[in-house]
């Protein structure tokens, strides 16, 4: 919707700011110089929407740690990766009759299969690595999305 305005606006000003004027052998057409800066403009929201949900979450990774019936036991393997992986963020969720636990806010696959190397050794049941939407500190953002930029994505 909202780039379908953005068109209509940008055609509007074309139309209203270009002028033609015939000559022997052709057309000449002065453009604004404003459109292109809202092209580029338009582009960089587009760069970032591909990435980003319309609340604010990226698109990203976490590890699925458990899916087990056992209350006791999620909150027991919650507790676990709390002190044993304090740099991540552990999620639990429940979806009738079961209890999720998931942990890590990952841009990257590879990031977070190197986690679950780790995790595998520790939950025997196995460990997944799932697309999710994920929450970003402002500096991982800003450092992310220059690296975004930097390789022209």
């Amino acid at each position: 919707m909202k780039q379908s305005i953005f068109f209509t606006l940008a055609m509007l000003l074309v139309s209203a700011t270009v002028s033609m004027a015939q000559q022997d052998s052709g057309i000449i057409v002065h453009k604004d110089s404003r459109i292109e800066t809202l092209l580029k403009k338009q582009g960089d929201i587009n760069k970032v929407a591909t990435i980003k949900s319309s609340n604010g979450q990226y698109k990203g990774y976490r590890i699925m740690v458990l899916n087990s019936t056992d209350r006791e036991l999620a909150y027991k393997t919650k507790g676990q990766l709390l002190s044993r992986f304090p740099e991540h963020s552990v999620y639990m969720s429940y979806q009738a009759p079961f209890f999720k636990l998931k942990i890590g806010d990952f841009f990257k696959k590879e990031d977070a299969e190197n986690l679950r190397k780790q995790l595998s050794n520790m939950m025997p049941k196995g460990v997944f690595v799932v697309p999710e939407l994920i929450k970003v500190k402002p500096e991982d953002e800003k450092k992310y999305l220059e690296e975004m930029e930097a390789k022209g994505k």
